[in-house]
């Protein structure tokens, strides 16, 4: 693990290379496993690594990208998001879950 990468590319290709291999998208109160068609809800994961990118032009270019462990299996998996997305229709309990990581 790293403290900090260079793009948000160098990133995803080490958690990637570290075996975090399924997608995440946020969907209102939970995360959507891509490959497994599988909706997770907060509390069935834990975040194990979270990197901040700030946009140097637009505020639209400020991301987040979380590494995420599912607590009943062996899957692992890359959230990657805007800032933004973070404070648009989560639930409270996803959102709180997602925030704790951007100090």
């Amino acid at each position: 693990m790293k403290s900090s990468y260079h793009s948000k590319t160098d990133a995803i290709i080490d958690l990637q290379e570290r075996g975090y291999d399924h997608d995440f998208i946020l969907n209102n109160e939970c995360l959507h496993c891509v490959q497994q068609s599988q909706l997770v809800c907060p509390d069935d994961f834990e975040v194990t690594e979270a990197y901040r990118f700030d946009g140097k032009k637009k505020m639209c270019d400020n991301y987040v990208i979380y590494a995420i462990r599912l607590l009943n299996n062996d899957i692992k998996g890359i959230l990657m998001t805007p800032y933004s997305t973070l404070t648009k229709g989560l639930s409270i309990h996803l959102w709180s879950k997602l925030a704790a990581y951007l100090k």
